[in-house]
């Protein structure tokens, strides 16, 4: 473990300290703008001037979103083998289907085409892959109640 340093200590706590007037110069606008003795003109731009200033928690929170950015294709394979990666056997089993599939309809369709798995960690993989591949956008989906149809 690395040893902390004054300095290490000094500058972190001047960062706080910048991070912390920010916000108190990002809320002192706000109160300006809803105050009533300011014409509404100003008060858009006080508004304005708040969302241009970097969020105090610039750092944290959600990654943003890779749903519309372009990604490679799912490459799908001609057939089942049970030595391919999770996401080719989706593929596989999501383009030889007709119609979109649920989540519990390819892990039925894999159990199927490989019975000794254990139904459980299969479910869990299944799920988590799917989410992953919707998510970077090489499977579409459409609502269905609660669940997510998916296809190519």
């Amino acid at each position: 473990m690395s040893k902390i340093t004054e300095q290490d200590v000094i500058s972190f706590l001047q960062e706080k300290l910048d991070r912390l007037n920010a916000e108190i110069k990002k809320t002192q606008a706000a109160l300006e703008a809803f105050s009533e003795n300011k014409p509404e003109a100003k008060k858009l731009s006080a508004i304005e001037n708040i969302a241009d200033e970097p969020s105090v928690k610039g750092r944290r929170g959600r990654k943003p979103s890779v749903k519309g950015s372009i990604s490679k294709p799912l490459s799908v394979p001609e057939e089942y083998d049970n030595n391919l990666r999770l996401d080719k056997k989706i593929g596989f089993i999501l383009k030889e289907a007709e119609n979109p599939l649920n989540s519990t309809e390819i892990v039925a369709r894999m159990q199927e085409l490989e019975p000794d798995k254990d139904a459980e960690k299969l479910t869990k993989a299944v799920t988590v892959k799917l989410s992953s591949l919707y998510k970077s956008g090489k499977l579409t989906g459409n609502k269905d109640g609660r669940k997510l149809r998916y296809q190519l």
